[in-house]
């Protein structure tokens, strides 16, 4: 009996309807005789809902108390999903990341998981039952302390998983058709990919999609875990599939992805081995920049940055407890990155002219590696910037 692991976003599950109508899908495929867990998000849009809460009482509450908080958001969505399982006569348990042995480090807010133990996920399946998992969390293996892993964690929950029970499928559904060229609601003529390779989809992931958890990606590519990218909204779609890899001899842009309010910031009076702990500090807020750049000038070491607006404040303020040294000032903000995903960037320098020239404007910085470019500009002229990228470099080189 093949082992799958299937993993529901929160508009999948975003209300009684939509459970009902995922229970009814799992439920199908559970009795073609597939063994079946399914990780499963928060309703909707629980938890920033819960999350507001939180901040309405205390502008910064502690971490552990929020993780505590939100965990709550999966456990509802599990066990009410569990219960229309068991409506429909299907022997189902519901687990909580710490009823599931997965294990983290004791980073709140963003763990990562060191391992998972899955004996009760075992037990469970062995006798023939449905499980169903709350996704996005666990419990540090030191403290015992409930975690959670982060924006999207329930996929790098569904990817892990499969990795241990060593699972015949992963599915991820959300409430898109797959992975798209582009963003769809900005760029009409935005395709479903049919598929693609980890590498391609953990760079769309880093640089703005959120379309996969980044972590869950590259666990995914370390681990060769294929997924499949799919729509519970739209079951008869086939989604992407991501797995492996194409060497190509020519330049090609497979996809466009982008992130918006970000700050330029430069760093000065700070030492080499600075940029080790403020990359790890905005690790542990969740954040990673788009673009770091060191150099040496007259007056010393320059750091500069691009990162999320709202970051910066609370950088500035780590920086001023301990690294006094450093100061902080802003080159721009209100600026966007487009990010072109592709391979052979740098065997086709040409392509690198076209992207420029299709942008229509001079990029306020310009950061290219062999299958990533990335294109920084005024946040105002996003949307007309990826139509025409899209156009010029997708949609043309579609035979």
């Amino acid at each position: 009996m093949s082992l799958f692991i299937q993993k529901y976003g929160g508009t999948s599950v975003g209300n009684l309807e939509r459970i009902r109508s995922v229970a009814e899908h799992i439920a199908a495929t559970y009795r073609q005789g597939h063994r079946l867990v399914v990780v499963v998000s928060a309703m909707g849009q629980q938890t920033d809902e819960l999350l507001d809460m939180a901040l309405a009482l205390s502008p910064e509450p502690p971490q552990r108390e929020v993780d505590m908080l939100l965990s709550v958001g999966e456990r509802i969505s599990m066990s009410l999903l569990a219960i229309a399982l068991n409506n429909l006569k299907i022997a189902t348990i519901s687990l909580t990341g710490s009823q599931s042995g997965i294990l983290t480090d004791d980073t709140h807010g963003n763990a990562k998981i060191q391992r998972i133990l899955g004996d009760r996920i075992r037990k469970a399946l062995d006798t023939g039952k449905l499980v169903i998992i709350a996704g996005f969390q666990g419990m540090s293996e030191a403290g015992k302390e409930i975690t959670t892993l982060g924006r999207g964690g329930s996929d790098l929950t569904a990817i892990a998983l499969a990795h241990t029970l060593k699972a015949d499928r992963c599915q991820i559904y959300k409430d898109v058709d797959g992975v798209c060229s582009a963003d769809p609601r900005l760029v009409p003529a935005a395709k479903v990919m049919p598929t693609m390779s980890w590498d391609s989809l953990s760079h769309l992931t880093w640089y703005g999609s959120g379309v996969v958890h980044n972590r869950g990606v590259h666990l995914a590519k370390k681990y060769k875990i294929p997924l499949e990218i799919r729509s519970s909204f739209n079951l008869e779609t086939p989604g992407t599939l991501v797995g492996g890899s194409k060497t190509v001899e020519k330049a090609v842009v497979h996809a466009i992805t982008h992130r918006k309010d970000l700050s330029w910031i430069r760093l000065s009076g700070a030492k080499a081995e600075t940029i080790s702990p403020v990359l790890s500090y905005l690790f542990t807020l969740g954040e990673h920049p788009l673009f770091v750049q060191q150099q040496h000038t007259d007056q010393g070491l320059m750091m500069d940055l691009v990162l999320g607006q709202k970051f910066k404040d609370k950088l500035a303020s780590y920086l001023s407890k301990d690294f006094a040294a450093v100061k902080i000032t802003e080159r721009g903000h209100g600026l966007a990155c487009i990010t072109l995903v592709g391979d052979g960037f740098w065997q086709q320098p040409e392509l690198l002219g076209r992207m420029v020239k299709s942008l229509g404007q001079q990029p306020l910085l310009f950061d290219c590696k062999n299958a990533v470019a990335n294109l920084f500009i005024a946040q105002e002229n996003l949307e007309q910037a990826l139509r025409s990228l899209h156009r010029d470099l997708i949609e043309a080189a579609i035979p």
